[in-house]
């Protein structure tokens, strides 16, 4: 029976945070090639027959030196050990304009890699089983001839894809694809369709044989707490599909709720209970929703971080509850003046003495965007 791997969104090259490693790097971009490097190292004990990798292998169409061969030297090490490997291009490695080379092709001076890059379908087998490949692909009208293409042959046929199975796996990224619904019953007609593009790993419910591996690594806290690794496939009577975890770092989410209908001490207390749970170099985002403009002045980004020393990085996002007329409905930003005036309103009980220091303070947010200003132009 054939025994394959299907690893995705690899994203090597990505960083984010203003963090450093001891050798230079930025350390999410570090992070990201150690789960890869941890992927492949028990990709390599596995023996599979294959490896397929179903899109965004690289985080941007033109990568980095540094990306590009830690993408080289990591596919190497399986294909040296016998094991072919099979990739196609996501949104993310494809490029945008035709000036651009596919950075897909360099992989193919590797022996037993097989790049599908070029926006176009194309099928090839590997000892009997069928490849198709559907690439990510920019032009609508074109992404629908290619799907058109698409056929199944006798015994083993696998279908490989980077792209969303409905609205449910979009990303609001820039370029991604949608599935069309109407051929959603081609999907059927194989023993295992390996999709890319959505980072969680998911066997689809209408489906027991389409399944997202997800990425190997986070790169949103709406990521956190998912394990990230690759799934192991075997293709029989039935098509076997197992999740396999490989050791990243930790990023967790703290969301509390109802911070409107609390003291300011109890939303304090409750975030530093919060800092038992986090491993050391952990990413800790935490969420205050329906908090008030007092609430959040009071309680600062900076205070939040100290109550988690042991965070690589801590992430504070506010979701404020509005401060006039419909008091049920909710924005994620306001103005520096409605949190410098709820704050006076919750500070400064004389009215006259109120308002005096709220049109002070309107003074200064004013005089320093005109600075900003002229810094800009």
């Amino acid at each position: 029976m054939p025994v394959f791997i299907h690893l995705s969104d690899s994203h090597l090259g990505f960083n984010d945070f203003d963090k450093v490693n001891d050798d230079g790097i930025n350390q999410r971009e570090a992070d990201v090639y150690n789960a890869f490097a941890n992927a492949v190292d028990s990709i390599i004990q596995y023996k599979p027959d294959f490896v397929i990798h179903t899109g965004d292998l690289f985080h941007r169409s033109s990568p980095s030196n540094r990306a590009l061969i830690q993408g080289l030297q990591h596919i190497k090490r399986i294909t040296q050990a016998g094991i072919p490997f099979i990739v196609i291009a996501g949104n993310h490695c494809t490029p945008k304009t035709i000036y651009t080379s596919p950075i897909l092709q360099a992989l193919q001076t590797i022996d037993g890699v097989y790049a599908v890059y070029k926006g176009e379908y194309e099928c090839f087998s590997l000892d009997g089983i069928h490849l198709h490949c559907l690439p990510h692909i920019h032009e609508d009208a074109e992404f629908i001839t290619q799907i058109k293409k698409i056929e199944p042959e006798q015994r083993h046929n696998i279908l490989l894809m980077h792209t969303s199975l409905g609205k449910d796996y979009l990303l609001d990224e820039y370029g991604e694809r949608i599935f069309p619904e109407e051929y959603f019953s081609l999907l059927k007609e194989f023993d295992y369709v390996a999709l890319g593009h959505w980072h969680n790993f998911n066997i689809l419910p209408r489906w027991e044989n389409v399944c997202y591996s997800g990425s190997t690594e986070r790169f949103s806290d709406r990521e956190a707490g998912k394990q990230k690794g690759f799934v192991t496939v075997t293709i029989g009577t039935k098509t076997n599909i197992e999740f396999n975890p490989i050791t990243i770092r930790d990023w967790v989410r703290f969301d509390i709720k109802t911070c409107s209908e609390y003291s300011v001490e109890d939303i304090k207390k409750n975030i530093q209970e919060l800092s038992s749970q986090v491993a050391q170099g952990a990413i800790v985002s935490v969420y205050l929703h329906d908090i008030d403009a007092h609430q959040s002045v009071a309680v600062s980004n900076m205070w939040i971080a100290q109550q988690f020393p042991q965070a690589l990085v801590v992430l504070p996002k506010r979701i404020f509850k509005k401060q006039r007329s419909d008091s049920s409905s909710y924005k994620e930003h306001i103005s520096i003046e409605e949190v410098f005036a709820a704050y006076c309103k919750q500070s400064i009980s004389d009215e006259k003495e109120r308002e005096a220091v709220e049109a002070l303070g309107k003074h200064y947010f004013i005089k320093y965007r005109e600075q900003f200003s002229d810094i800009k132009e």
